[in-house]
């Protein structure tokens, strides 16, 4: 996500993104659910939809594949907004929050709710109307609370239940041409997870998008 609101009134803006992603698995391996999660980067889908409800104020709207729907909100305190067509630099600070409800299917099976927060301070230079640079710092909250249906007794019926925390530094460059537009992003993330060791990744992605 970059600094930049859309600016002035209901301006939209929606983007496809391709990006690897995090996926924690719940560690069942000798029968108990006290041996944290088990930890994989794999690649995911998702998109981003935002709207400018003020003319610095955007509503979003982001989803991953797999992972959750977050609801919020960006405010752009330092520079020009998209349509304002400014350069220079740019700062906004969003938050979101938002769950979801999955099953994965096999043996065992694990019915789970995934519950998030997200907060973000955003930073990006734009050195003309084609090129944005841009960085964010992100702290994340995600609650796991599963249940287990197996024909192993031993497992069925358990209800595994995690909380993950997530710090992040991420960087990316915009090119724009006219409506459409394009991001390469890269970042690096800790993860500290109940009864787990604590991870980091670096992980990469890109998107593409229009804007009205």
């Amino acid at each position: 996500m970059t600094p930049e609101g859309q600016g002035g009134a209901l301006r939209g803006q929606f983007e496809f993104q391709q990006t690897s992603a995090n996926q924690l698995t719940a560690d069942l391996s000798d029968s108990t659910i006290t041996n944290g999660v088990n930890s994989e980067v794999v690649a995911r889908s998702g998109f981003l939809y935002s709207t400018s409800l003020l003319d610095q104020f955007d509503f979003f709207w982001t989803h991953t594949g797999g992972g959750n729907s977050l609801f919020g909100g960006k405010y752009q305190f330092l520079g020009a907004t998209r349509t304002g067509n400014g350069t220079g630099h740019k700062m906004a600070i969003s938050a979101a929050v938002g769950g979801n409800k999955h099953e994965i299917e096999g043996s065992p099976t694990v019915a789970f709710e995934l519950g998030g927060s997200e907060f973000q301070l955003l930073y990006g230079y734009r050195f003309s109307e084609m090129i944005l640079a841009y960085s964010n710092l992100s702290y994340s909250r995600y609650n796991f609370l599963g249940e287990v249906t197996s024909s192993d007794l031993s497992i069925n019926g358990l209800e595994p239940e995690y909380e993950t925390k997530i710090i992040g530094l991420y960087g990316g460059l915009e090119l724009d041409f006219g409506m459409f537009f394009g991001k390469a992003e890269c970042g690096y993330q800790q993860l500290q997870t109940t009864d787990t060791k604590d991870e980091s990744h670096f992980i990469f992605g890109y998107s593409f998008g229009v804007s009205w």
